[in-house]
């Protein structure tokens, strides 16, 4: 059975991420399209699928134990002479991030430590010797501060074309809400991250005429699971949020588990989630399902269904 490369990581939000990305830019880093910018919780290690499945119970065990926490990124540093690095030294809540470091330093990921863990975000892993005096001493400023509140499972894909690290599985640090005690219970994750299990469902029984996110929009969607089987979404809603609105591009439930109300508490969860987000209205293109979505909150305007926001949607 072929093992797979995985990592474990903190990725930063997209405005702090762009950030990162114009200083490696800057830095002529040759992996920049290779791996994200990010934080090592876990180095690269090679398992197999039982262990794999494993790990992702640690994660979100760990995750929903995680209280948030704040670091702060730069000035840029490095660990030569050990090592020709350039990196964003990382301040902050260390002590938090210690701590969540230690509580994933279990089975099957505990591995002896080459180096002494000192928190940081690599620019650039080899830079020529002569170059980094001058990029300590020019980069000295400090970054936006970063609001910690999930982390990820990365895994290495060598099929691709450049081989590159992409995340797969997202935990924020937050117990999971459930809902649907003493029936269909119901485990609900409000996610960044469009994950494998969630783009399998999307593709199996979603529109085929769904609106890409373009590359400027980050995804909100919530991910339904049954309480026992986590890891299967049983539905999602996707969507993104910006200037104070919420658009809603699909609303999926397997079909094996429609007409149970699992598609309503999606839906309720996401409009909270939006509305947590500042958003004041949620908009949907009206289609087949604008029936449906009347009943659950949504009122038909020309060719869009939109529906009110408050902080309570989940109600």
């Amino acid at each position: 059975m072929p093992r797979r490369r995985v990592a474990v990581a903190l990725l930063p939000p997209p405005a702090i991420s762009a950030q990162i990305q114009g200083i490696r830019a800057l830095l002529d880093d040759p992996r920049i399209s290779n791996l994200p910018p990010h934080l090592t919780l876990v180095p690269p290690v090679n398992l197999g699928d039982e262990d794999l499945m494993t790990l992702r119970s640690v994660l979100r065990s760990v995750a929903s134990r995680t209280a948030e926490f704040e670091l702060r990124l730069g000035p840029v540093g490095s660990f030569a002479p050990a090592t020709p690095t350039l990196h964003l030294v990382v301040s902050g809540q260390v002590a938090a991030l210690r701590e969540l470091r230690e509580r994933l330093r279990v089975f099957p990921v505990d591995r002896p430590e080459i180096w002494p863990f000192s928190a940081h975000v690599t620019l650039r892993e080899s830079v020529p010797v002569e170059q980094i005096a001058p990029a300590v001493s020019l980069l000295t400023g400090e970054l936006a501060t970063w609001e910690v509140d999930r982390m990820f499972l990365l895994e290495h894909v060598p099929q691709a074309d450049p081989p590159r690290w992409v995340p797969i599985v997202e935990e924020p640090f937050a117990t999971p809400i459930v809902v649907g005690r003493g029936g269909i219970e119901l485990l609900l994750r409000t996610l960044t991250l469009v994950e494998p299990q969630v783009q399998q469902l999307l593709s199996d029984f979603g529109s085929r005429e769904r609106r890409d996110l373009q590359d400027h929009e980050q995804p909100m969607l919530v991910v339904a699971e049954r309480i026992h089987q986590p890891g299967r979404a049983v539905a999602t809603a996707v969507g993104s949020v910006s200037a104070g609105s919420a658009e809603l591009q699909q609303l999926v439930v397997d079909p094996e588990h429609r007409l149970l109300g699992i598609g309503r508490h999606t839906l309720m969860h996401w409009c909270a989630a939006a509305a947590n987000s500042h958003a004041t209205v949620a908009v949907t293109p009206a289609s087949e399902s604008a029936q449906i979505l009347q009943r659950w909150g949504f009122e038909r305007v020309g060719a869009t269904m939109l529906r009110q926001l408050l902080i309570d949607s989940s109600g």
